[in-house]
This record gives C-alpha cells, sequence and structure tokens, in this order.
C-alpha cells in the first residue's frame, strides 16, 4: 500500500485502495452534475432514494455567515445535498469505501451493516480508458 497524497485512512476496494479523502474528492468532481444516491440497511433493495443535482450543503446553509470572497484553501466537510436530501459524510462511522459496480459511483459501507451509494454518469473523460 502507497503513500496516499490526500491522507486519512485507507480503504481496500475491488482495484485496490482509496481513502476517505480520496472518495470526497470524487464526489466533490461531481458537484453541480446530476447523481442518484441511496441507504440500503442489512439487504440490497434501497430504503430511501434520491436523485438530482449534487451539492455542498454546507457552503449553502453557512452562505450567509461566510465571507462574499471565496476560501484560499479547500476544505473537504463531507456535507453534500441532492435535491432536498441532505447527507454529512464528515462524521459518519465509515467502515471502509469501495467502487460502484461499473465503477461509475462509491459505495460507503457504515458500521452496523448499512451502505450508503451514490452513482453517476461517466464523465466524458473516464470513457477514454
Amino acid at each position: 500500500m502507497g503513500v496516499r497524497p490526500y491522507g486519512g485512512e485507507p480503504f481496500t476496494v475491488r482495484s485496490g485502495t482509496v481513502t476517505i479523502d480520496e472518495a470526497l474528492l470524487a464526489l466533490n468532481d461531481r458537484l453541480g452534475q446530476e447523481v442518484t444516491a441511496w441507504v440500503e440497511v442489512d439487504h440490497d433493495k434501497p430504503l430511501l432514494i434520491a436523485t438530482g443535482l449534487l451539492d455542498n450543503w454546507s457552503r449553502e446553509t453557512l452562505a450567509e455567515m461566510l465571507p462574499k470572497e471565496e476560501p484560499q484553501h479547500f476544505d473537504l466537510r463531507g456535507h453534500y445535498s441532492i435535491g432536498d436530501a441532505r447527507f454529512d459524510l464528515s462524521d459518519a462511522p465509515v467502515e471502509s469505501v469501495g467502487d460502484h459496480v461499473g465503477g461509475a459511483g462509491l459505495v460507503f459501507r457504515l458500521t452496523g451493516g448499512a451502505r450508503l451509494v451514490v452513482t453517476w454518469l461517466p464523465m466524458p473523460e473516464e470513457d477514454l480508458v
């Protein structure tokens, strides 16, 4: 296992390892794009499904409190929204992160057996592989 450029604890996935920070960066790469997310609990049938544009809800809710200029640093918070649905990965009990079947998404496995699955359409440069 090599050194990860973004830090964090590495997680084992089918195609290698990925850290929670790398998973958050992958989600951040899809901000403004349509994604589908669902929660599964101890079975493969979704408990909750949301589809829409991925956004960072900490930016939405803190907009009035933050200065008008853009921050000088990049902060991984893990706060995302899809339409009116929100999920917070900043302190979630994530046991592992893996790629979704087909590679266009992530699966966050949580303590207790729940899974958060986020999928998206491949970006044009991802089709060139």
